[in-house]
């Protein structure tokens, strides 16, 4: 069997438009689902599809959520799976289990190495017995995000006399861009021929887990946007996009919490090296002088990531903490900056190494390959031995 030849029914939208098969087929159903979290909060670990779509196709690739009317599914996963972040996961945790372990599902497929070690993690804790702990680690593989790749990247569009740097993220406190605002300070104070493009709706704050709740906190920040060597983009979608990105010097994605990073691929994807912080999948594929600038991650006390309770995020002390890290961050990125400057040999290898990484693991020839075969091995194998049980 081939691509061509399964009918697949997919989610609509990122993040599959990232993690699935890049194909036009008239077999591949995208689809919009049930999103319980809308109706209930919390309840986004599983979902629905239309009944008469599910009857038409001959298995179903979903993402995060666990297709509960799905008679044959393959899912992709970002961080955790189940998704069992509020505290009414307890309540349908042992079914979603359940669903994970039976013969509906065929393959787990992690979208990095990342996302499968808390899958193995979250096993450890979930109560289940080593038969299905096993059983669960078998059906489950990674599989890289993936995007279309030239033969060659293209031409360097930059300036020589201009250090360029971008930051892409609707998340403007989460994703980094408090730190790239500081380094544009910075910059400035320290004469740097540097500038500082923000593509950004500038959501921070307020049920953001990541942030402090109140949006106050921000406005010495958003006050740098209007910096001379700011240029702030409310937003920028497509070619326009790939363009700013191909004339930059660097992308920025110095984020607080990420499960992959997918504005890293699109910047390596041009050839652009990354400046991004050692979290979540970033370090699997981001090396420090080599194809990108790395900076130590920011982390919670006695945590090894980034992780403040939820009703703390408006004290003082969440604050201070916070601020430290866009500091720390910022100087942590502007002194490896200027290590830089002038050095123009060294960049341009590492522009080629940033390119190269991407074409060795992110193309999309490559993902269809593999897709091709998980679905056709996943409709082909024998029934697989129920062990559900818990």
């Amino acid at each position: 069997m081939t691509l061509e030849a399964i009918k697949v029914l997919a989610p609509v939208g990122y993040p599959w438009d990232f993690t699935g098969p890049r194909i036009n087929s008239e077999n591949l159903l995208r689809r919009k689902f049930v999103p319980f979290n809308k109706i209930r909060n919390g309840w986004d670990g599983f979902t629905v599809f239309n009944p008469f779509d599910v009857l038409n196709c001959d298995i179903i690739h979903a993402f995060n959520r666990i297709p509960l009317n799905s008679s044959t599914y393959v899912i992709g996963f970002e961080s955790h799976l189940p998704r069992l972040f509020s505290a009414e996961s307890k309540y349908y945790r042992n079914h979603l289990y359940k669903s994970l372990l039976s013969q509906n599902c065929r393959r787990i497929v992690a979208i990095s190495n990342f996302a499968k070690e808390n899958f193995i993690q979250g096993l450890s804790v979930s109560g289940l017995a080593q038969e299905q702990r096993d059983l669960l680690v078998s059906k489950t593989t990674v599989r890289y995000p993936n995007v279309e790749i030239g033969s060659e990247p293209d031409a360097f569009a930059g300036r020589r006399d201009l250090l360029e740097l971008t930051f892409v993220g609707s998340h403007f406190g989460r994703k980094g861009g408090c730190v790239a605002t500081r380094i544009a300070e910075i910059a400035l104070e320290k004469r740097l021929p540097l500038q500082v493009n923000i593509v950004s709706n500038l959501q921070m704050g307020g049920s953001i887990w990541t942030d402090p709740s109140d949006s106050a906190f921000f406005e010495p920040f958003l006050k740098l946007l209007t910096l001379p060597n700011v240029r702030h983009y409310g937003s920028l979608y497509g070619q326009g996009l790939m363009e700013l990105l191909g004339r930059s010097h660097f992308s920025i994605l110095t984020t607080f919490s990420d499960t992959f990073g997918f504005s890293a691929i699109e910047s390596m994807l041009k050839g652009t090296p990354v400046i991004c912080t050692a979290q979540g999948a970033l370090p699997e594929f981001i090396a420090d002088g080599v194809n990108g600038i790395v900076v130590a991650p920011a982390l919670t006390a006695g945590l090894s990531h980034w992780g403040p309770e939820y009703d703390q995020r408006g004290r003082p002390e969440f604050e201070q903490l916070y601020r430290a890290e866009i500091e720390r961050m910022a100087f942590e990125s502007i002194r490896k900056i200027e290590a830089l400057l002038g050095d123009y040999q060294s960049y341009d290898e590492m522009r080629a190494a940033a390119f190269e990484t991407c074409k060795s693991l992110f193309d999309a020839k490559d993902a269809i390959r593999f897709w091709d075969d998980v679905y056709s091995s996943a409709l082909m194998e024998p029934r697989q031995q129920v062990l559900a049980h818990i």
